[in-house]
C-alpha cells in the first residue's frame, strides 16, 4: 500500500518547507518515503559532465556525489513504487493523492487550502490524511506519462 500527499501552490509560497516537515515526520515513524518534485527547468546544468553524457545520447546517467545518487533519464525507470508514503510537490492540474494547496488561487480539486503558517502547524494532521491506495500502478503510470 502506498499513501500520497500532493502539495500545490504558486512559486515561493513554501511548498518545499511543508514537504520537508512531512518527510521528516514520516521518517521519524520509520516510513519509506518517496519525494517527487515537478520543476519547470532542467535539473542538470549544461556545463556539467552528466548533462554532456545525456546530450551524447545516454539513456540513463547516474550521478554520485555528496553522499547522494541522482539519475537523469528521458524516461522514468521505476517499475514499482516500494514506499509507504509519497510526497508530491506540483502537478497542480492532476489529482494524485490528498491534495494540499498552499496560498491563493487553489485548484477546484484541493482537499485542503491553507496558508503556510497554518499548514506548518497542522503538518502532523496532514500526514495522517494521506490518501492510500492498495497498489501504486495508476500513480506510476501517471509519472511515466508526464
Amino acid at each position: 500500500m502506498v499513501c500520497v500527499i500532493q502539495i500545490t501552490g504558486r512559486k515561493d509560497v513554501g511548498k518545499t518547507v511543508l514537504a520537508e516537515k512531512l518527510i521528516s515526520l514520516a521518517k521519524s515513524r520509520n516510513l519509506r518515503v518517496l519525494a517527487i518534485k515537478q520543476s519547470h527547468h532542467s535539473p542538470d546544468l549544461p556545463e556539467k559532465d552528466s548533462y554532456r553524457m545525456q546530450s551524447a545520447g545516454a539513456d540513463l546517467v547516474l550521478l554520485r556525489g555528496g553522499g547522494m545518487w541522482a539519475s537523469f533519464s528521458r524516461y522514468l525507470v521505476l517499475d514499482r513504487l516500494d514506499f509507504d508514503i509519497v510526497i508530491v510537490e506540483g502537478f497542480r492540474d492532476s489529482k494524485l493523492g490528498f491534495k494540499v494547496h498552499i496560498g491563493p488561487d487553489p485548484p477546484g480539486d484541493a482537499d485542503l487550502v491553507l496558508e503556510l503558517e497554518d499548514a506548518l502547524k497542522r503538518y502532523e494532521d496532514i500526514l495522517n490524511m494521506a490518501k492510500c491506495y492498495s497498489d501504486s500502478i495508476s500513480l506510476l503510470k501517471f509519472l511515466k506519462n508526464n
